[in-house]
């Protein structure tokens, strides 16, 4: 995991506006491949271990259902044959709209094959990987972390985000809650819910094609938007709410 990342992460269990602190045991090329976050707050920890965050709030319980990272998704020593990856990471990059860092993508575990080739593709960028299909990759500009219902980002700091249509309204209202204005929302396989959930969230359709729907976040001085945690923002003003 990328150290700037805890700048942006905040505790999964308290929310804003608690920040984890970083204990890192083993950092390389500012990477934390060893080490664990706490939350001033709760005085809860949460581990790292192989560069793989567990930030789900407690109780975790086992880490069944882990989805290891088979050939071809990018893990390390397995290279891109015929640009396949990259090839695939193309429509995404697209959908996103961000073209050069800095700043933060967020993807589901679904999407990891092409965690790799998008930070390759755009340069300066870190492609967070949250869920448990996140384990095991190995890039330069690629984070993983796996949570609970909640993201454990703050408000408004992510670029975009990519998320699956069966993912449901309250997840898909997290992904809304941490792009900043101006960002997207792209919903992979997106089901007839998800659609309406995009126009019930205020989302500007940017597409609508091949089970692709790309919703745009209006810009800066649009108001509140919806998917605010609990109602309170970042800095812990409970003004705006849903």
């Amino acid at each position: 995991m990328n150290v700037t990342l805890t700048d942006h992460l905040v505790c999964p269990r308290c929310g804003p506006p608690f920040g984890l602190v970083l204990l890192a045991r083993d950092v390389r090329d500012r990477r934390v491949h060893e080490g664990e976050f706490g939350c001033p707050n709760c005085r809860d920890r949460f581990p790292v271990e192989g560069g793989f965050g567990d930030l789900r709030p407690p109780p975790r319980g086992e880490g069944g259902g882990v989805v290891e990272v088979q050939e071809g998704d990018g893990s390390e020593g397995e290279p891109d044959r015929g640009g396949g990856r990259q090839a695939a990471a193309l429509p995404l990059a697209a959908a996103l709209g961000v073209t050069s860092g800095p700043g933060l993508l967020v993807v589901s575990g679904g999407h990891r094959a092409e965690a790799v080739p998008l930070a390759r593709l755009v340069r300066g960028i870190e492609v967070v990987v949250v869920g448990w299909g996140g384990r095991g990759l190995v890039g330069e500009g690629v984070s993983a972390f796996v949570t609970g219902p909640r993201l454990p980002l703050r408000d408004g700091v992510v670029r975009g985000v990519v998320a699956e249509g069966g993912s449901g309204a309250g997840w898909l209202g997290e992904c809304l809650r941490v792009v900043m204005p101006g960002g997207r929302v792209v919903i992979t396989g997106a089901t007839e819910e998800a659609r309406e959930w995009v126009v019930d969230a205020g989302l500007v359709t940017l597409l609508d094609e091949g089970g692709v729907v790309v919703g745009g976040v209006a810009g800066p001085g649009a108001g509140p938007r919806m998917g605010r945690w609990g109602g309170v923002d970042s800095t812990g003003d409970s003004s705006a709410r849903p």
